[in-house]
Order: C-alpha cells, then sequence, then structure tokens
C-alpha cells in the first residue's frame, strides 16, 4: 500500500473463512454442542444444542423480513448500519426439558446477527437477534426468551472473540499491530492494523478498495516495508562476507577479505519487490607471484589494494 494509513491489512474471503469452519468441526467436534440451565420462577429449563452440520459464517446483515422475525437481544432493537454479520447453522438440533420432564426434539435452521466493533485496539462481538426455523409454540416460550436465544447469542460471538491479527513475524521482525479497522463487506473480512502501539490514530472513514479478487490477501504499507527491511540489513552490520587465501605452488598465492558496514537510505521501490539503498563495504586484497623454481624460493608482490569507509 502506497498511501494509506493502515500497515498491515488482512482479508479473507467467504469460502475461506467457511473452509476454516468446516476444518474445526471436523477436528474439534464437541466445541459445537453442549448445554445450559437455568431456573425461571421456580421451574427448571435445560436447554440441550448440537450442530448436525458445519455452521458457516454469511458476510451480510439479515435482510429486513429475517430482521424481524428474530428475537432481538436486550437493548437492541435496530439493525445497526454496519459491521453486521451472520452466524448460519442449517441443522441445529434442540432438546429441552422443563422441570426434568423432557420436550420434543427439535432439528431446524438457525441465524444469529452479530455486530463486529473496535473496542481499545480490539474487537468486540455484539449479539444482535437470533431466529430459529419452525419452533413449536408454549411452553418453549421461557425457554426461548430467557435461555435458547441468550445461549444462542452467546455461541455465536465466542465463534468471533478471538478476532485479530497476531504480532506477526515480517523478515526476522516481530511486529506487535493495533487493530484499527474492520469491514464486513459482501465478499470478505477484513482487518486493518497499525504498527503503532496504544491508542489507535485518526483514520479516514472513507471506503477502501480491497483486492476483493483474490481469497486471502496480504497488504503491507511501503512505510513499514521499509522499516522491517532496514532493520534486517542492520543485523548484517560489521558481518564480514568473505575471507579467503589461494595459492597456486610456484605460480601465486592471494589473500582477501571483505566486511560489510552499513546500508543508507534504504528505499523500497514502486515495484514493493524490489529496493536499493548506498552500501559501505570494507575489502583488502594482496597477489604475490613467485618465480618458478623448484624450491619455490624468493618472490615479489605484484599489487595490494583495500578500500575501507
Amino acid at each position: 500500500m502506497n498511501d494509506s494509513p493502515f500497515d498491515l491489512a488482512v482479508g479473507v474471503g467467504a469460502d475461506a473463512i467457511n473452509s476454516g469452519l468446516q476444518t474445526a468441526y471436523q477436528q474439534h467436534r464437541d466445541a459445537f454442542r453442549g448445554s445450559a440451565e437455568k431456573t425461571v420462577e421456580g421451574t427448571d429449563y435445560t436447554f440441550g444444542w448440537d450442530f448436525l452440520v458445519a455452521p458457516s459464517l454469511v458476510l451480510a446483515p439479515p435482510d429486513e423480513e429475517l430482521w424481524g422475525k428474530m428475537v432481538k437481544a436486550d437493548d437492541v432493537s435496530v439493525l445497526p448500519e454496519s459491521g453486521v454479520l451472520q452466524f448460519v447453522a442449517e441443522r441445529l438440533q434442540v432438546d429441552c426439558k422443563v422441570g426434568g420432564a423432557p420436550l420434543p426434539q427439535v432439528s431446524g435452521k438457525v441465524s444469529v446477527a452479530l455486530q463486529l466493533k473496535l473496542d481499545d485496539g480490539g474487537i468486540t462481538v455484539v449479539p444482535l437477534g437470533a431466529w430459529l426455523e419452525d419452533w413449536p409454540a408454549n411452553p418453549t416460550t421461557i425457554i426461548i426468551k430467557n435461555l435458547v436465544v441468550p445461549t444462542l447469542l452467546d455461541q455465536g460471538a465466542t465463534l468471533l472473540k478471538g478476532l485479530k491479527i497476531p504480532a506477526q513475524s515480517l523478515f526476522g521482525q516481530t511486529v506487535t499491530l493495533n487493530l484499527v479497522r474492520v469491514d464486513v463487506l459482501p465478499t470478505h473480512l477484513v482487518l486493518a492494523s497499525t504498527a503503532q502501539v496504544g491508542k489507535p490514530p485518526t483514520l479516514r472513514a472513507d471506503p477502501v478498495d480491497w483486492p476483493t479478487d483474490k481469497q486471502v490477501f496480504t497488504l503491507v504499507s511501503k512505510g513499514l516495508l521499509t522499516t522491517l527491511l532496514t532493520a534486517t540489513v542492520r543485523q548484517y552490520e560489521d558481518h564480514q562476507l568473505a575471507k579467503d587465501d589461494r595459492t597456486i605452488r610456484f605460480v601465486a598465492s592471494a589473500r582477501w577479505d571483505a566486511t560489510f558496514r552499513r546500508a543508507k537510505d534504504l528505499t523500497v521501490g514502486a515495484d514493493p519487490t524490489t529496493a536499493s539503498a548506498g552500501v559501505d563495504i570494507d575489502w583488502h586484497a594482496e597477489l604475490d607471484l613467485v618465480p618458478i623454481s623448484p624450491d619455490g624460493s624468493g618472490g615479489c608482490a605484484l599489487s595490494k589494494a583495500g578500500h575501507e569507509s
């Protein structure tokens, strides 16, 4: 990125995200089922759930009709304008008990609306509402309001609580990143960070032309790239590049050494795969010729040369 308030941005397409969810579902099956209990007005209610197929993320808010059908979270009535996505389960199996007596097992589609918001360099997941397909009537109303919906909202929020760009190792340098933007696009979920630790800088709220033609992309600013490359090059200051000597018997002998001292004014080019810098290298070389004689006696120095920064 040439002109950007961000240092590092990562975008992941919906297909890539849901492929990851599918893998997580296969490898950690128990994380997608559980149970919860609550006592309401002296009656014990139990809610057990099991996602029979891997859930998915839909990178779009619910439409007006679906939002109208959702049971809303506390203090939520209006759908936010940005950062909204859906956690969708095509087949959620539900087992409920009222006072120890089991109700008929229910299996159907569930959609949970969530909003992603920035909060002090991290992401807060705000549960908005949940919709359950073909849910039976009373006496499950109390369970839906007090147990099922809160549990589903929590499950959906938990799925995204760890969303962040962790500290990265780039060019041998560990970079601590400060999350400053999250974009929920119809095709991608994008996280953008700065390398500044602490309070985020003031950033433009304008839309960014992210490269959404790729399923997964990573963008690095030229400023961060220059800083990282400069730090990497500094690791090699005063590093000996070469030292050797060679002798051809009865003919000549040569000795040389070279030491890298420093690089100055490193600049990343218009093509970010190229960079240039001024380089100081100390070198020294000697070449001796010897007369061709069986005993190898005698000899004369032909040349000596060197350079010091």
